[in-house]
């Protein structure tokens, strides 16, 4: 038996055609562009997923209301405490981490100044310090910024209509009408002593 010199060479070397040479090259370049076409799809997906966690994280939503918790007994003469109840209907948990605003002759702020957490469905009542300035007026909207510290650790503000704000104007207005001097006067705490007897009086 006889080698041509072609076959003698494809032994020698040990190897024949490689796979993809026996590819049509029309084939070889569809397959090159599915390749490309592939990695920026996945790119693609891979970005909108991200931007998609991105803003699942940065998504806040609250609900807000006033609350008033008063006692007649303790201390001695009653004592008013009002809060902001907060409830966190997001998919992330959030932080309050400061409380401001009011209304005309009105100031508040979170009371204590502790960041509050607030988990997934949860809700918490803040503590707030409400100072009454008397004036010709007081009225409402009764208007709240909340400072937020998202769970990605970006920080982020609401501002919120407080409601019912009646609970806070209609005591406001009702002092202011026997004690027009008040000034800087903290509604948050014991009842102001010496209000019924002004009114009696007509001082």
């Amino acid at each position: 038996m006889t080698y041509g010199p072609e076959q003698v060479d494809l032994l020698e070397n040990g190897t024949g055609p490689r796979w993809w040479e026996t590819v049509p090259r029309p084939v070889r370049r569809l397959a090159a562009v599915l390749v490309v076409v592939l990695l920026v799809v996945g790119g693609i997906v891979w970005v909108r997923d991200r931007a998609a966690d991105r803003e699942l994280a940065q998504r806040i939503d609250l609900v807000t209301f006033l609350a008033l918790e008063s006692s007649s007994t303790s201390p001695p003469g009653g004592r008013v405490s009002y809060f902001v109840v907060v409830r966190n209907e997001g998919l992330r948990p959030v932080s309050v981490t400061g409380i401001g605003g009011g209304a005309e002759g009105l100031r508040l702020r979170m009371r204590d100044g502790v960041a509050s957490t607030i988990p997934v469905g949860g809700e918490l009542s803040i503590p707030l310090s409400i100072r009454l300035t008397c004036a010709d007026t007081t009225s409402g909207p009764l208007t709240a910024e909340l400072t937020i510290r998202r769970a990605d650790g970006g920080a982020a503000s609401r501002d919120v209509d407080l409601e019912p704000a009646a609970l806070v104007l209609d005591v406001a207005g009702t002092l202011c009408a026997v004690r027009t001097d008040l000034r800087d006067h903290e509604l948050s705490g014991p009842v102001l002593r010496g209000v019924a007897a002004k009114a009696d009086t007509g001082g």
